[in-house]
């Protein structure tokens, strides 16, 4: 047990993300989630500071791949503690160089709790992030992060019915050195045992601006130019986003979750337009078994036993023992038998005795 908690910790530490999957939450206490998948980013257009989209220069072209580790523990009580890390490898090109990166960029610690259970189920969420590829204004690298600290607080809910399921949040993003966010989605789909074919509209506003708005935006986008081939996925002044996506959900067991999506951008400011997807599997474990009692017939005596353990003397009320007759010999039986006809003889042969009696005095008298 000492082993489990250590794992549990580590891995709450150390992994939170999955972009735009389905987002429905599973509230069995005691159960443990453990997922893993990448999702992939391709662009090659923006959109600028009106909504227009507009295609970067020449065959300039912006890829990211993030493979992710996530973990989700389910306490009793309808709270749960998630968390997950993200290993990133970003390609940019533009007309003059080819660039690479591929680095550990993402460590997130998230709990969330049910509050409310009714019509709609009602789940505060905060999250933590914690960029570890930080960006340079001097750096020759792709950017595979946005490179700051984020905390966001999401307040979301959701409704689970046998045949469909729908969802929706929003909630606040706090960005160090950068606009803090609206984010929202929402989202519904059809179920069938544990598989899931839905639809999901999310997106985020820049609702607090970049501290470097109208002073260092000119030197921000050449830094983007250079080293992204001009994609404004990361680095932006107060961007913001709306997406489109199709999730699958395929489950061929209560624990085996193979999750998938696609998504588009609709529309945007300050931020790239582009094709998303992503490919990952749910493993779900019951953290404590629970071991089944083994049936067997019990008799009466044995279940008037399973009754009367309270910890009471049960020997108060049981009745005193009856002593047992000494048993009759089977001499004594015949002595008795033999007396009772040597006393009819007995009286017999007085009988006939005093008949004898009677009948010498009747003659003496003649």
């Amino acid at each position: 047990m000492k082993k489990f908690y250590i794992y549990l910790i580590f891995i709450l530490c150390v992994t939170y993300k999955a972009n735009s999957f389905n987002k429905l939450k599973n509230y069995e206490p005691r159960t443990f989630e453990i997922g893993a998948g990448t999702t992939y980013l391709d662009t090659s257009a923006n959109f600028n500071s009106d909504g227009n989209k507009v295609n970067l220069i020449g065959s300039n072209k912006y890829t990211l791949f993030t493979s992710f580790v996530t973990s989700r523990y389910v306490f009793p009580g309808s709270w749960s503690m998630s968390a997950s890390a993200n290993v990133s490898n970003a390609e940019s090109k533009n007309s003059d160089f080819v660039r690479t990166n591929s680095t550990f960029s993402q460590l997130s610690l998230a709990a969330d709790y049910m509050v409310y259970r009714g019509f709609m189920d009602f789940i505060p969420e905060l999250a933590f992030s914690y960029s570890l590829d930080p960006i340079e204004k001097n750096q020759d690298t792709v950017m595979t992060d946005e490179g700051v600290m984020e905390l966001m607080a999401m307040l979301k809910a959701q409704n689970s019915y046998s045949w469909f399921s729908y969802y929706l949040g929003c909630g606040f993003n706090y960005r160090n050195e950068r606009s803090s966010l609206f984010p929202w989605n929402v989202g519904g789909g059809v179920r069938w045992g544990q598989s899931f074919v839905g639809i999901e509209v999310s997106g985020f506003q820049s609702v607090m601006d970049d501290p470097d708005k109208g002073t260092l935006e000119s030197a921000r986008y050449s830094l983007v130019q250079k080293v992204n081939g001009g994609s404004y996925r990361f680095y932006s002044v107060n961007p913001s986003e709306t997406k489109a996506s199709l999730n699958i959900d395929l489950g061929f067991s209560r624990g085996i979750v193979l999750k998938s999506f696609v998504a588009t951008s609709l529309v945007g400011q300050n931020f790239s337009s582009g094709l998303y997807a992503g490919l990952g599997i749910t493993l779900l474990f019951d953290a404590f078994s629970r071991k089944q009692p083994e049936y067997h017939e019990t008799t009466q005596e044995e279940k008037y036993k399973i009754q009367t353990e309270d910890g009471v003397d049960q020997h108060l009320f049981q009745k005193e023992p009856e002593i047992p007759k000494a048993p009759v010999r089977s001499d004594q039986k015949q002595k008795e038998v033999v007396s009772d006809a040597d006393l009819q003889s007995q009286l017999d042969e007085a009988e006939m005795s005093i008949k004898l009696k009677s009948n010498k005095k009747k003659k003496k008298k003649r």
